[in-house]
């Protein structure tokens, strides 16, 4: 019973972290494009735009860490902190 109970936890655990984390990711680009729009390096923007699109791609395929890395360095590269 025990084990039973444990396994239920953990996986219960898991599945609301899991979720969390992308719908993060969801709220943060929604964030974070606005920003990039308005930078004014023309280069820094477009490739600020490119990482935002893959992080959006990352989103869908419900890659919650892959979407944080590509808004992570969208960030780094429109120089948002």
């Amino acid at each position: 019973m025990r084990k039973v109970l444990a396994v239920l936890v953990a996986t219960a655990f898991l599945g609301a972290t899991g979720g969390h984390a992308l719908a993060d990711c969801s709220a943060d680009i929604a964030k974070v494009e606005p920003m990039v729009m308005k930078v004014s390096d023309a280069t820094k923007k477009t490739k600020a735009e490119k990482q935002i699109t893959a992080a959006k791609d990352a989103a869908k395929k419900k890659d919650e860490k892959g979407c944080m890395g590509y808004l992570a360095t969208a960030k780094k590269t429109a120089g948002i902190k």
